[in-house]
């Protein structure tokens, strides 16, 4: 492709498996993972080191949590100062509405109702193209009410003054998790 034609190295089929780092802490490169290893992880008859590739700059394309994300996180303490990661369920529904209620471009967020103080959570509505409305509503999956319902929580959303108005007259056209 287009990278080989400039000299990129890309090596499909082998998975890197450590961030190789200098004792001034800078990243040269990555280790391929061995091969071979028998079931308790020892090297068995078909055993192979894995490669270091090293390079004057390194690319992780791997993802916010992939194992190398990992590693470059805890080297360079980039949670430090952070929360840990929150993790939530969202539902969202697209509705056809009355052309009289469509606001093309409308951006809505909203935080916490109709759920109690203790449960995080929030929601949206964008006014899209061809009088169709997005809503949506994200619970955090920390709740300790064990009586939490999501699915209700956000009907019981679509029913605050501000927006219940523009979903009369209209009908939902498709919905998801």
């Amino acid at each position: 492709g287009k990278a080989e034609a400039m000299g990129v190295e890309i090596y499909p089929g082998f998975a890197a498996s450590e961030l190789l780092v200098n004792d001034a802490g800078q990243v040269y490169g990555v280790a391929t993972g061995d091969m071979g290893l028998d079931s308790e992880g020892k090297p068995g008859p078909n055993f192979e080191r894995g490669m270091e590739l090293h390079g004057k700059y390194v690319l992780i394309g791997e993802g916010a949590r992939g194992s190398l994300a990992k590693q470059i996180i805890r080297h360079f303490e980039l949670d430090k100062d952070s929360e840990p990661q929150k993790y939530g369920i969202g539902i969202k529904e697209l509705w056809e509405v009355d052309p009289s209620k469509h606001k093309p471009g409308t951006v809505r967020h909203a935080l916490g109702w109709p759920l109690d103080n203790e449960t995080g959570g929030g929601a949206f509505l964008y006014h899209l193209e061809d009088n169709q409305v997005a809503v949506g509503y994200v619970v955090h999956l920390n709740y300790k009410n064990p009586y939490i319902y999501p699915f209700e929580e956000f009907q019981r959303f679509k029913t605050h003054p501000a927006i219940r108005d523009t979903f009369e007259g209209g009908k939902r056209i498709s919905y998801g998790a």
